[in-house]
């Protein structure tokens, strides 16, 4: 009889693990907030961007460009031609108000987007104390201010996560991937965005960033779907796209990253 429950657990377990992979939306969470993986990849990019501003700048300013881009895109880089009038990318800036220097192309590219607004933030005295409306709106000068301030609470937390100030704060989930970067073009990818110059391709499938902390490891969980990334571990801990985060064996020294195999 115990043998017969046993099996059934099994069987049970095996099935809800398939209709959970199933069934599952692909999605990424920083503790209550959801969101998919290509808006979670937006946001790291986004505060990468602001850690490797020309000046150390206050960790309000993460918050502020994240809940101006959930505002005025929803974390999405659009392209040319589909926002409101010549509004471009995750913050909708307009060429014709003088954004990317008169042109659309600058302001697709995320990292640089980001920069402008923080150009445009950094010369508003008293910004860094103004409710975050207030200061949003001074850079965005958008027809209702106001609606930026629905979006601070979740731009405070994914933040604290994508910054590395809350370890182990970001966890994707989503279906095998078809298919997997370079784990060159991955090191190249987290160097140029977080500005940083360690990260290695030690192997085909294996990035190593020694010196890195949680914000490097946050950044690849966040573009793990898109990168094709199966493991990353840091500091005791390890991430997994079945399984989230858990105890792991990787030490302080680097942050590790596997890539998914396919076929």
């Amino acid at each position: 009889m115990v043998a017969v429950l046993v099996v059934a657990a099994v069987l049970v377990r095996t099935f809800w693990d398939r209709a959970r992979d199933t069934f599952t939306a692909d999605t990424c969470t920083f503790g209550s907030y959801e969101v998919d993986p290509d808006q979670a990849s937006v946001a790291a990019t986004m505060i990468g961007a602001v850690t490797r501003y020309r000046t150390e700048l206050p960790t309000r300013a993460q918050v502020l460009v994240l809940a101006a881009a959930m505002q005025e895109s929803k974390l999405t880089n659009i392209p040319a031609g589909q926002g409101d009038r010549d509004s471009v990318g995750v913050l909708q800036q307009r060429p014709s108000q003088g954004w990317g220097n008169g042109k659309a192309a600058p302001l697709t590219d995320v990292g640089e987007a980001t920069t402008e607004f923080l150009d445009a933030l950094v010369k508003i005295d008293g910004w860094e104390k103004m409710p975050a409306a207030e200061a949003i709106q001074a850079v965005q000068i958008s027809a209702d201010g106001s609606l930026y301030a629905q979006h601070e609470p979740q731009a405070t937390v994914m933040a604290a996560a994508l910054s590395g100030r809350r370890a182990a704060a970001v966890s994707c989930r989503f279906d095998a991937p078809t298919k997997v970067a370079s784990a060159t073009r991955v090191a190249r990818q987290v160097a140029r965005e977080l500005g940083i110059d360690t990260p290695t391709a030690t192997d085909a499938r294996t990035v190593r960033v020694p010196g890195a902390r949680w914000q490097t490891a946050a950044w690849l969980v966040a573009n793990a779907d898109r990168l094709g990334i199966d493991r990353v571990a840091y500091s005791g801990r390890e991430w997994t796209r079945q399984n989230g985060w858990g105890k792991g064996t990787t030490s302080e020294a680097a942050v590790v990253a596997t890539m998914a195999t396919t076929g």
